[in-house]
């Protein structure tokens, strides 16, 4: 940890502990936090992102995870990221530089929980000039922290010497350095900027003199004495390219109107400007931030009116190479608003396609809330990407807002006529994450009636949701012929999320017909697809995992199943009904397989709790079968008048525990077929019984009881195990 003011050399310190990791086979990533950090994603995108280029292998899709599953996926990242580095047993260091820009409690919470969780291999190096939001106490105690203050970083007379004379070659007596250094108190960048004005001076003693009062004061006479030196249109060429945070020779040449930008730039690096290389191809540069902040301020003092221009060309800039954030930014910096709205209304589709919901929400908080919140276009991104995200609630909240904005608009033209179908495809998208379809039909009627109409990706996405209904309803060859249509429309689309959602679909139907080769052909094209565009981390590629870990479970390939079924787990149960039910209860059945029935119980609960909590009674149906199947005890309390399908069926089982003849199959009604039985586990209640039962509400389940199977013997019991086998869309809620 490097603590100081401003200036006072803590990132050159930390470069040089960098050169000498490096020099000993030490990976160093560097990460330099800026006001976008205040965001947890972004800042661990941003760590995640400076780790992968040091080290390629480490982290691959923890970026896209977070992208696409948002502060959910914030711890996850984090300790695949920590199990990673350990795993691979060579030290990876990290810098993380200007600490003390952030202030968001999640950010601060998420360091928190890399420095109290990382391990020897991931040493973390630290520069701020505040000590806040880090739990430096308690990594003192643990004797982990290595605390460096401004007061070891002060330069004493002896290295303000080998500074000013031995490296600066300035002219100067002992008592001029002595007087140097005591009134600067060690300040390097005080130093830096004397030793610059001491270049041109004819009477070092006279300027040593006039230098007092605090840094602030010092820096200000010093940095202005400095620029007063210069040639004017090498100072225009600073002021002008001080605006943006980084610059490079393009960007310089349109700041500040020349065509040799890239070597003024170098010309600027080597008179020892305050400006320095921040990548490794030397393409981009940043001045030193006291520096900049001069620069601005005699920009603002001097020429007021180019301020806003300024940031106008850089906006552009940006943007035309697609740079959206600092394009945003610097629109904004420049006060104009709509062009800032209009750019994140124009690309935040872009985004969307692209799975980088959290990108798009980050732009979105940028921007003025009045503007916001009275754009259709935004408040219908918004949707989508809360949508995305699996957050109902203000995925409805903004969706409402985007129907009243079109309700309110009397034109009838073209586009906000598709804006209207593109909001019911949202709220379709948001009915069947709670697992029902009422109206679902209805909402995507004019959609797929008239897709050439529309973008691909909405046309992509209402064809899944359509899919999904046809599924629902268990008209398999209806949910596979409609995925056969809308395959030209995914492969239109720039990103991932619809193609691989619905093949997945495509899968699922044909599973339940049978067609196993089908089925897992359209599995492994949608995990192929998503691990392509996102790598095996990202959501579309653990949606694919939970339905192909299934397959393989039910084909007898426990190993591989149990891998997939584990990946598909680790970002929870904020998912649709379908991708849950696989890693939750087909992962239990392997856990008791495998003797862990403790391990299978808690992984039942935690299902059974999603399911409360989301009021998802297909998914807790399931998940009680799966209880009475193992022969664990339910965590339910039932209510004193049952009103549910799921609970009716659970207490109908209870007499049929003494029965050992079965009864008729469930699966008549929908498809002729019979399921291979699962391995019988081990433990009580071996055996299991199921029936269809109906509560007048249209809710169907199909409940499981085997304690009767207890007081078998044990050959017989392992027949009964081989009888019958649940169809795994018997839980199915039909609405």
């Amino acid at each position: 940890m490097i603590h100081a003011p401003a200036g006072f050399g803590k990132s050159t310190l930390a470069a040089q502990w960098r050169d000498v990791l490096t020099e000993k086979g030490v990976a160093v990533a560097w990460l330099g936090v800026d006001l976008d950090d205040d965001n947890v994603v972004w800042f661990l995108a941003h760590l995640v992102e400076a780790i992968r280029k040091i080290r390629p292998a480490l982290g691959a899709g923890l970026g896209e995870a977070l992208e696409q599953r948002g502060d959910a996926a914030a711890q996850y990242v984090m300790i695949s990221l920590i199990n990673e580095v350990h795993d691979g047993g060579h030290r990876v260091a990290v810098v993380i530089d200007d600490w003390h820009r952030v202030t968001s409690a999640e950010t601060i919470a998420a360091m928190e929980f890399l420095l109290d969780h990382g391990c020897h291999h991931l040493p973390i190096i630290v520069t701020s000039r505040t000590r806040t939001g880090l739990p430096l106490s308690r990594m003192r105690v643990c004797d982990e922290l290595v605390e460096i203050n401004s007061a070891a970083l002060r330069f004493d007379v002896a290295e303000s010497t080998s500074f000013l004379v031995d490296l600066g070659g300035l002219t100067l007596n002992r008592g001029d350095v002595d007087a140097l250094t005591k009134s600067t108190d060690g300040w390097v960048a005080a130093l830096q900027l004397a030793s610059l004005s001491l270049r041109e001076c004819d009477d070092p003693t006279q300027l040593i003199s006039h230098l007092s009062g605090r840094h602030h004061a010092i820096g200000e006479f010093l940095a202005e004495n400095v620029l007063d030196t210069l040639e004017p249109r090498l100072l225009e060429f600073l002021i002008a390219t001080s605006i943006t945070g980084r610059i490079c020779g393009s960007l310089a040449s349109a700041l500040a109107g020349v065509e040799r930008g890239q070597a003024m730039l170098e010309d600027v690096e080597s008179r020892d400007l305050f400006l320095r290389r921040i990548d490794d191809d030397g393409d981009w540069f940043r001045y030193h931030h006291l520096f900049a902040e001069y620069l601005r301020r005699r920009l603002a003092r001097d020429h007021p009116e180019r301020v806003g221009e300024l940031h106008a060309v850089a906006s552009r800039w940006f943007a035309d190479r697609q740079l959206l954030s600092e394009a945003v930014n610097h629109a904004l910096a420049a006060g104009d608003e709509n062009r800032a709205v209009d750019m994140v209304e124009h690309d935040g589709m872009v985004l969307l396609e692209h799975a980088k919901m959290s990108t798009l929400l980050g732009l979105v908080a940028k921007l003025p809330p009045r503007l916001v919140a009275s754009s259709a276009r935004l408040q219908l991104t918004l949707a989508w990407a809360h949508c995305e995200l699996q957050r109902v609630r203000p995925a409805q909240a903004a969706l409402d807002r985007a129907y009243s904005l079109l309700e309110r608009d009397a034109t009838i033209g073209a586009e906000v006529a598709e804006l209207r179908v593109e909001a019911d495809v949202v709220q379709g998208d948001i009915t069947i994450f709670s697992d029902r379809i009422t109206g679902v039909d209805e909402l995507m009627a004019e959609c797929l009636s008239r897709p050439e109409t529309l973008p691909p990706w909405v046309v992509s996405a209402a064809a899944d949701i359509a899919t999904f209904a046809e599924v629902y309803r268990f008209d398999f060859d209806a949910a596979r012929c409609m995925q056969d249509w809308a395959s030209t429309y995914h492969e239109r689309t720039s990103g991932p999320y619809s193609g691989a959602w619905g093949y997945c679909y495509y899968g699922i139907a044909a599973n339940e017909q049978l067609d196993v080769v089908a089925a897992e052909y359209q599995f492994r094209k949608a995990m192929r697809l998503a691990v392509k565009s996102g790598g095996r981390h990202s959501h579309a590629a653990r949606l694919a995992s939970a339905l192909l870990g299934e397959l393989l479970y039910e084909r007898g390939d426990i190993i591989a199943a149990e891998r997939l079924l584990n990946e598909s787990r680790e970002l929870g149960f904020d998912v649709s009904v379908d991708f849950m039910l696989a890693p939750c209860v087909v992962g239990a059945h392997i856990m008791a397989l495998r003797g862990d029935r403790d391990g299978a119980k808690r992984r039942l609960d935690e299902g059974a709790e999603a399911a409360e909590s989301r009021s998802l009674p297909r998914f807790r149906a399931r998940i009680d079968n799966e209880r009475v199947m193992l022969g664990l005890p339910s965590n339910r309390v039932a209510p004193s008048s049952p009103s549910s399908g799921v609970t009716r069926s659970t207490d109908w089982t209870r007499s049929l525990r003494n029965s050992r003849t079965p009864p008729p199959s469930p699966f008549s009604s929908v498809n002729d077929r019979r399921r291979r039985p699962r391995p019988p586990v081990p433990g009580p209640g071996n055996g299991y019984t199921g029936s269809k039962a109906e509560d007048g509400t249209g809710h169907y389940c199909m409940p499981i009881d085997c304690s009767s199977a207890a007081s078998r013997p044990q050959a017989e019991t392992t027949k009964r195990n081989r009888c019958w086998r649940r169809s795994r869309r018997s839980a199915r809620i039909a609405t």
